[in-house]
């Protein structure tokens, strides 16, 4: 029988024809489906199931990286506005402001970390923010921006490779 007489396609997108298959468990996929690895091309289905091995973290990880978010977030926009100054001293601090929120968060989790661990502490620094606008800062435009740098620092953070 010869090959090129057999069609094939890809398990996600029926109509579409393809003969590539993943490296890992020989499933047929199109180049949409492909994910291109360092060891070949994969299905995604594979790479995710590779990428859930690097998340250990739980539900309760979760809200407590969303509890020391928030409160840090507050703390940091209470000592950098008791700090004062110019605008532009306020956002170079919410850089590592934020930095040290990520960082205590991660630490206090016992550095484990979930799919959405990044997404959860940047809510949490929106929280945190909103929360002290609303109860001791007033809603200004400096608020709104310490917190977009914060929130920007700590999903940046959670996004590195550590």
């Amino acid at each position: 029988m010869n090959a090129m007489s057999e069609a094939t396609f890809c398990g996600q997108h029926p109509e579409r024809e393809t003969s590539l298959r993943c490296n890992r468990c020989d499933r047929y996929m199109c180049p949409a489906c492909a994910v291109q690895t360092p060891v070949g091309y994969r299905c995604r289905e594979c790479v995710r199931e590779q990428e859930d091995h690097f998340f250990s973290g739980t539900n309760a990880d979760y809200v407590l990286v969303f509890a020391v978010s928030a409160v840090g977030a507050a703390l940091a926009q209470l000592l950098i506005g008791l700090i004062g100054g110019f605008l532009i001293l306020a956002i170079l601090l919410a850089v590592p402001a934020g930095g040290v929120i990520a960082t205590l968060a991660l630490q206090l989790s016992g550095r484990r970390r979930g799919r959405w661990s990044g997404h959860v502490a940047a809510a949490g620094v929106v929280a945190g923010s909103l929360l002290f606008a609303l109860f001791l800062g007033g809603l200004g435009i400096r608020t709104l921006l310490l917190a977009g740098i914060m929130t920007v620092s700590v999903f940046g953070r959670y996004r590195m490779r550590i």
